[in-house]
Order: structure tokens, then C-alpha cells, then sequence
């Protein structure tokens, strides 16, 4: 769980082929033959290719979640996983982040494409001029959930995955109120995805889905990021009140966010253009992106 949990982080910080590669010996391995050995520890993640790597005995794996593409190393018998940088002491340089940089250019070439043809390629320099094109994924939003609060009443809506205790959620909440004060023509929908290390997360989630009216929700969700911001952790355990009444509803929204590869918090979804932003961005960036997308 603990490894699960260090690759969610490094892919979220930063078509499974049959393409047998060499190592030592002349030995091969596919992509599925490492995605199998590695399936209990990658989560949603997949490998996409696997080659010899500046190391003798290492395969370098690169494996994807959602829009990120990592390398790791494994060695030629699929028996250890190695992730760390591979250093160039004579270059003085990491190989494993001029790759990584590679693969991340790789990426965004591809995702500038693909939201060319959602968009439009003049919305597309718009974001690409605000620098929020790294911070973009597209994604399946089909199976969306309900919202757990609301703020606002506009027809442009946003939906925002947050976790009552994240600190980075409670700074974008903070901008998302500004942009509130401001226009009218937005709603924001809330879905709670708490994470694991976040230990009062889970239990405030359940007890504000509990609360009947969305007022009283806010008030609490409100509560809690202020806590977090503060730092009182008496305040925030005060507020995990773990419901089972609400116990599947939040498991469900951490399901769908796993299954279209968001590993953190907070993200934004645009539902009628099927695009998640990722971090807390300030108001007026926000204000932009909104206007670009809606």
C-alpha cells in the first residue's frame, strides 16, 4: 500500500503494447508480461513500453496515469522495481528527468491535438498562454457523480473534486469564493474524494453528505477548510463524524476518480467539455479558464 501510494504521488507531482525489448543475455519482456508483475502495486496506472535502460540490467518501464508518463526501472529477472533518478556523474545530469521532461513533451504535443479538436486551436493557445496546458487532462465524465455541496446558481458549472482536509483544496476554495463575489454566472458542484493520508478527511466527508440542506453543508465544508487552513486539528476532528449513511456515496466518488486517473486534489471538471484542471489556481486564472472552456 505504502509503494502504491509513493508511484500515485511521483505520477500525480509528475495502450499497453506487445513489444518485446532486450536485456542481458538477449532476454525479452512485453509490456503485459510487466504490467502483470507490477499490477499489485501501479493501482490504475499502465505501462506503456518498456526498453534497455542507460544501465546494464535495468529495464526502463514507463507507466502512465491519466496524463503523466514516469520512468521507472525494473531489473531483467522482473524481481525489484527501482524508483529513483539514474545519474550522469560524468554529464552531471539525471538521465531519469531528461527522459521524464522527454515524455511529459510527448504528452502535451499529444494532448494539444486532441483538445484542438475539442475546442478549437485558438482556445488551445489561450490555455497553452495562461500555462495551464500541463495542468489539463481530458477525461470520461459519463459516469460523473452527484454533487455533494453547491455554491452558486450559474449555468456555467464546475464540478470540483475536494478533500475536506486538503490544504491546497482549502486555498482554491478560498479563490473559488472570490470568483463567486465577483460573477454570478458560475456554479461550482462539489464531490468529496478524500484521500488516504488525510486521517479526518473520510469521516467530515460522511458527515457533511449526511446534513440535509446545502446550506448546512457549506457552513461545514467552509468550517473545516478554515480549520485546515489554521491548523486546528481539534477543530477538524470535532468535524469527522464518520455517517454511514453517506459511507457508499463517498466510496463511489473515490471509485470514479481512481477510474479516470486523478490521483490528488483538488481537480476541476468541465462536464460539457470532459476536461479536468488539477491545483490550486488563483481567481483570476480561474475567471480565465472558465471563460475559455464555458
Amino acid at each position: 500500500m505504502k509503494l502504491k501510494l509513493f508511484l500515485a504521488g511521483i505520477l500525480t507531482a509528475c495502450v499497453t503494447t506487445f513489444a518485446a525489448e532486450t536485456c542481458l543475455g538477449g532476454s525479452k519482456v512485453s509490456t503485459a508480461e510487466v504490467q502483470k508483475v507490477l499490477s499489485g502495486i501501479l493501482g490504475n496506472a499502465k505501462v506503456v513500453s518498456v526498453s534497455d535502460s542507460p544501465i546494464q540490467g535495468l529495464y526502463e518501464v514507463v507507466i502512465q496515469s491519466g496524463d503523466r508518463k514516469v520512468p521507472i526501472y525494473m531489473d531483467c529477472n522482473l524481481k525489484y522495481l527501482v524508483n529513483g533518478e539514474i545519474i550522469d556523474v560524468n554529464k552531471k545530469v539525471s538521465l531519469t528527468r531528461e527522459r521524464f521532461q522527454q515524455l511529459q513533451a510527448q504528452v502535451n504535443s499529444e494532448k494539444e491535438v486532441k483538445l484542438a479538436k475539442i475546442l478549437g486551436k485558438d482556445k488551445v493557445e489561450m490555455l497553452k498562454k495562461e500555462g495551464l496546458i500541463e495542468l489539463i487532462s481530458i477525461v470520461d465524465v459519463k459516469n460523473l457523480p452527484k454533487p455533494n455541496v453547491t455554491y452558486g446558481n450559474g449555468n456555467n458549472v464546475v464540478y470540483i473534486l475536494t478533500d475536506p482536509q486538503c490544504p491546497f483544496c482549502a486555498k482554491l476554495h478560498k479563490e473559488m469564493e472570490k470568483v463567486l463575489s465577483s460573477r454570478k454566472d458560475v456554479k461550482f458542484e462539489m464531490i468529496f474524494y478524500p484521500l488516504p493520508m488525510h486521517n479526518h478527511a473520510k469521516g467530515i466527508a460522511e458527515n457533511i453528505e449526511c446534513q440535509k440542506d446545502n446550506a448546512t453543508k457549506q457552513s461545514m465544508l467552509n468550517k473545516s477548510f478554515d480549520n485546515v487552513l489554521s491548523r486546528n486539528e481539534s477543530g477538524l476532528s470535532a468535524l469527522d463524524k464518520p455517517c454511514a449513511n453517506s459511507k457508499s456515496i463517498i466510496e463511489n466518488n473515490i471509485k470514479f476518480a481512481q477510474s479516470i486517473g486523478i490521483n490528488g486534489t483538488p481537480t476541476m471538471i468541465f462536464p460539457k467539455k470532459g476536461i479536468a484542471v488539477s491545483g490550486a489556481i488563483p481567481a483570476e486564472t480561474l475567471n480565465k479558464l472558465i471563460d475559455i472552456l464555458k
